[in-house]
């Protein structure tokens, strides 16, 4: 029977306290509001007003946090009388979709001389398809779609590809050829 005296007796002093804790107490203040063009103008306000209330749908900031429309003034902590608000504009998008891709305008990589592609990166001096300025070309197993795009036969072949004559008539150099007749065996 005491432990549920005392028990009671705990619950009505805690709601006691809460009570306390939750009321908060109406006063007239008087904040400084700082706009966005550096003018500051003294705002009246009530303690139980909330913020979107006093500064209507404008961003405000006290001690570097964001205040919410629907907080109450009275419930910010360390905002009193003759505080200063600051608003801040309020941008337009702000993720990572399509108003982040207007902000993408620095170039990292240009041109490659060896291998022409738009891979070589101007702060590294290195080329990230080909390797350029290393001796050997760059290429791993784990890429086989790439090593075809470079093999033997993808370019002009300006060399290469006037090989087979060459060798047919067995790499002559200097001379004239042999006149071709035309129906020699008539």
């Amino acid at each position: 029977l005491a432990q549920a005296k005392l028990g009671s007796r705990r619950c009505r002093r805690a709601a006691r306290h809460s009570s306390k804790r939750a009321r908060v107490v109406r006063a007239a203040m008087r904040l400084f509001l700082r706009t966005v063009s550096g003018e500051t103008s003294a705002v009246e306000a009530d303690s139980i007003a909330s913020v979107g209330e006093v500064f209507g749908k404008d961003a405000v900031v006290f001690g570097g946090v964001s205040l919410g429309p629907e907080a109450a003034l009275g419930e910010v902590p360390g905002l009193e009388y003759g505080a200063t608000v600051f608003e801040v504009p309020q941008l337009p998008g702000g993720g990572d979709g399509t108003e982040a891709m207007g902000k993408k305008n620095k170039h990292t990589h240009g041109l490659c001389v060896r291998c022409g592609k738009r891979s070589y990166h101007m702060q590294k001096k290195r080329c990230a398809s080909c390797g350029y300025p290393a001796k050997k070309m760059r290429s791993y197993e784990w890429s086989k779609k790439a090593k075809r795009r470079r093999a033997v036969g993808k370019g002009r072949m300006k060399h290469l590809k006037l090989m087979p004559r060459r060798f047919k008539n067995g790499f002559r150099e200097g001379g004239t050829p042999k006149p071709r007749t035309k129906n020699a065996k008539k």
